[in-house]
């Protein structure tokens, strides 16, 4: 039955993963798309797919080790609740992304951590990693909204008076910010996915980081356009200086959290980041109809993975006779 259930966590872990993927090619990538420097959903797919890989591979790390033994201890994580913590999050995510809710992966997998540990009746650690948690994604769209201002005003006082030729330059400094937010993307949101297979042991961090940007990868690429449609056409409209402010705050913001072993959520420091891009100039710049959406899923699918978490544990617990 354990090694069931362990091939169960293994396949839920991945199934996650491919969501995560999927689910923020529009946050890496939409913008450089919906600008037209990208012209087909594809090859942002594929340059999200490269530099997702990238991230995973040296620098998620931290995130793994924070999901993996930072939530609840080490020995404490059991085949059964890691594989309900990641069906949990994988099932949450997959449902956002069909209805094209842009979300936080990170607050769903480490809701889903809580719901079943609660479930176990395993310590969580409150004080030393939700804390900083919370910290993280409250801090997240406020630095980035700040980082946003400042940088799009930065971006103005340079682009000021130049030439056609500089204007193409700056579209290829779009360009460099997404796949640098694509990088981001692999430090940041890999760990969610695979920081369980680290916490039972089975792989060393890197290798779970590699394992989890190539199927975040494939999920880029397999089912990343109905998000790369939305958030760079249907949400955000901004000028090509206003663009790159609002993308280099919310991948510097979201890379600091990673460094640091605190997964945040890519959607919301690209939130914060256009809203700082948008005051810079006194616009609007946000659907409002959209940002409702995406504001009424951050409060709502966290709770709901912690309690779905919770009670498929108890449920397959009845059911497997297992603890």
């Amino acid at each position: 039955m354990e090694q069931f259930l362990t091939i169960g966590m293994v396949v839920s872990g991945l199934f996650f993963g491919w969501t995560i993927g999927s689910h923020y090619t529009g946050a890496t990538m939409g913008m450089a798309y919906g600008a037209g420097i990208i012209k087909k959903p594809l090859h942002a797919c594929l340059l999200i797919a490269f530099f997702v890989i990238l991230g995973a591979t040296f620098e998620s790390h931290n995130v793994v080790t924070t999901v993996g033994t930072g939530i609840i201890r080490g020995e404490d994580m059991t085949p059964l609740g890691a594989m309900v913590m990641m069906f949990t999050a994988a099932l949450v995510t997959a449902a956002n992304t069909w209805f094209k809710w842009p979300v936080s992966t990170s607050q769903l997998a480490c809701f889903s951590v809580v719901g079943a540990a609660l479930a176990m009746g395993a310590p969580v650690f409150w004080e030393s990693t939700i804390v900083f948690l919370f910290a993280t994604w409250i801090g997240t769209p406020i630095l980035a909204a700040a980082l946003g201002w400042l940088l799009t005003k930065l971006t103005d006082s340079v682009m000021a008076g130049r030439s056609a030729a500089a204007v193409k330059a700056l579209e290829w400094g779009l360009l460099a910010a997404c796949c640098y937010a694509a990088y981001t993307l692999g430090a940041n949101n890999t760990g969610n996915a695979v920081g369980v297979f680290f916490g039972l042991k089975l792989m060393t961090p890197m290798k779970a980081g590699f394992v989890g940007g190539i199927i975040m990868a494939i999920g880029a690429l397999t089912w990343g356009k109905p998000i790369l449609e939305k958030v760079g056409k249907g949400i955000v409209q901004l000028d090509l200086n206003m663009g790159v402010g609002a993308k280099l705050g919310q991948s510097l913001t979201a890379h600091l959290a990673a460094s640091l072993g605190y997964p945040t959520s890519m959607n919301q420091a690209l939130i914060g980041g256009v809203f700082g891009a948008g005051t810079a100039r006194g616009m609007q710049t946000l659907n409002r109809k959209a940002l409702e959406e995406i504001v009424f899923s951050w409060f709502f699918t966290p709770a709901l993975a912690g309690l779905i978490s919770f009670l498929l544990y108890h449920l397959l617990s009845m059911l497997l006779h297992v603890h």
